[in-house]
């Protein structure tokens, strides 16, 4: 099973931010990743969008497919084109 937790690091320790349904004892992989958080100055949703597409390469955007919007399940569910139920 595969639970993501917000933890902060306190006194040399993870200490999670919310309950975990875990037996005592019990040894778990954990894996690091530090949370990216506005700034003290709150960002813009507009900004968070800019800087959401400058992330993005280039050469990537306008490759997707141009049927996307009627044939969107095809793409999310792997449905046939054209008129799936």
């Amino acid at each position: 099973m595969i639970t993501g937790v917000k933890a902060k690091y306190t006194n040399g320790a993870l200490v999670p931010l919310e309950p975990l349904d875990l037996e005592e004892g019990r040894e778990v992989v954990v894996s690091v990743e530090e949370a990216r958080l506005p700034d003290a100055e709150a960002s813009s949703l507009l900004e968070m969008i800019d800087e959401l597409h400058r992330s993005v390469p280039q050469d990537v955007w306008g490759s997707g497919p141009s049927d996307g919007a009627k044939n969107y399940k095809r793409y999310l569910y792997g449905w046939p084109r054209g008129d799936a139920p």
